[in-house]
């Protein structure tokens, strides 16, 4: 997971977590101010019925006043149980258990007259099944009769959850501020990295002036401090090391020229012909090893070259060999392969030492492929193949100095280690009757 990423989930959880311990207790106030208020709306719907019957008794109009309360929204139903045991509305949960409550308490106990109208009784809240019923007591000529109203429980959720909607709705956009929020400050936190690690990449693609400008939060400057002095420091080192091989090449070059002259000095004969033969040996590997020197001067400190002109001018070279032993040769060689990360010089020696091989270790007449492609749809990789129809070899004579065909095994470990460099592998197989050197090349 990205910095950035890290720091969104941090906030989010930290913000989701403090929404989590305040909601549970907000939740319980409100279900608990849900259920009274539901209650209260239950009894003072009851205590307008009861006001009703007292002051009109129970009449033909009845029947007709329950139904328009109870058309009326958010209105707890009511139901009006009479001495006679008539029931006026819905038929409510524990109306019965009521009526007879109101039967067994046909007097007023305290003989306070309560209610409005000195006939009511005290209001009654009890929990049935769903809910809870609330009971209001009015005395008529006919005798007690029973004003009920029901608060349900589905009705006390209901308002629950409206007044909770909004404040979930107001969770939600908290937490995508805060997500907002995150991002911006994600965002100026991580641009100062980003920039200090392109500058890092830059140059540790070889572009030694670039530098890493020294802004932003403390931590980030002192990184871009400590990497400028890096770079500084590889650009000391490469100083060195140019200065080193020049004073090499003039030290050596100077007595191996005196070295010439005296065997050139030397009469004519075959002791001055092998002593020749010894200085121009001599010669030829200073000038190899100067020149492997002067590689990062040349090439950089990152080394890249195009594959396919490389791989073709390597066929080339071994052709007239290739005809003169009537071998049949097969190039497969994609157009505009990307650049890989090793020098024309390697790459060329690994194709040189592979080829040379199937050559060396197969018969005349033997059939050469040599090709290159990308491999991936991205592509991640450059793949260099070389086929023969020889007999094959072990896996494991790409470990350097053995083979099991009396070489050193040393061309397999020149391409092994060309490859290696370059962030790849080396393998062998067999595809059919063909042995395969497959050569996988990382790009530049």
């Amino acid at each position: 997971m990205t910095l950035r990423g890290r720091i969104r989930l941090l906030a989010l959880g930290a913000a989701t977590a403090v929404l989590v311990l305040l909601a549970i207790p907000v939740w319980l106030l409100e279900a608990r101010s849900a259920a009274h208020d539901v209650e209260q709306s239950a009894m003072e719907s009851a205590q307008s019925v009861a006001d009703y019957l007292s002051a009109t008794g129970v009449g033909v109009d009845l029947e007709a006043y329950v139904e328009r309360v109870n058309d009326r929204e958010d209105v707890a139903p009511v139901a009006v149980v009479t001495p006679d045991g008539r029931t006026y509305g819905p038929d409510l949960p524990g109306a019965s258990e009521q009526t007879a409550a109101a039967e067994s308490d046909g007097e007023d106990e305290d003989g306070d007259r309560d209610g409005p109208f000195l006939r009511q009784s005290q209001v009654d809240v009890d929990a049935v099944a769903g809910g809870r019923l609330v009971r209001v007591e009015v005395r008529t000529d006919g005798g007690p009769t029973a004003v009920l109203a029901f608060a349900g429980d589905d009705r006390v959720d209901s308002t629950l959850a409206t007044r909770l909607l909004p404040l979930a709705v107001a969770a939600g956009v908290l937490l995508l501020l805060v997500a907002a929020a995150a991002e911006v400050v994600s965002r100026r936190l991580v641009r100062d990295l980003d920039r200090t690690a392109d500058l890092a990449d830059t140059i540790a693609a070889g572009d030694a002036v670039a530098r890493v400008p020294e802004t932003g939060p403390p931590e980030v400057r002192r990184v871009a401090h400590a990497l400028n002095g890096l770079a500084g420091r590889i650009d000391e080192l490469l100083a060195a090391e140019r200065e080193t091989v020049a004073d090499l090449s003039h030290r050596l070059r100077t007595p191996l020229t005196a070295l010439r002259l005296d065997v050139e000095s030397l009469p004519v004969g075959p002791a001055r012909g092998e002593l020749e033969d010894h200085v121009a040996t001599l010669e030829r590997s200073l000038t190899a090893v100067i020149h492997q020197a002067r590689r990062v001067e040349r090439d950089g400190s990152r080394a890249r070259c195009q594959p396919g002109p490389v791989v073709a001018a390597s066929v080339a070279y071994w052709q007239p060999l290739i005809e003169d032993q009537g071998r049949e040769v097969h190039v497969a060689i994609t157009t505009d392969l990307p650049e890989v990360r090793c020098s024309a010089d390697d790459l060329r020696a690994a194709i040189d030492a592979l080829v040379e091989n199937s050559i060396a270790h197969t018969p005349d007449h033997t059939a050469i492929a040599v090709g290159a492609a990308a491999a991936g749809a991205g592509p991640e990789r450059v793949v260099i193949e070389v086929r023969d129809h020889g007999p094959g070899f072990a896996t494991d004579a790409v470990s350097r100095g053995r083979s099991d065909r009396g070489s050193t095994g040393l061309g397999l470990d020149i391409a092994r280690r060309c490859a290696q460099s370059s962030g790849g592998d080396l393998t062998v197989t067999r595809d059919e009757d063909w042995t395969v050197v497959r050569i996988e090349l990382g790009l530049a």
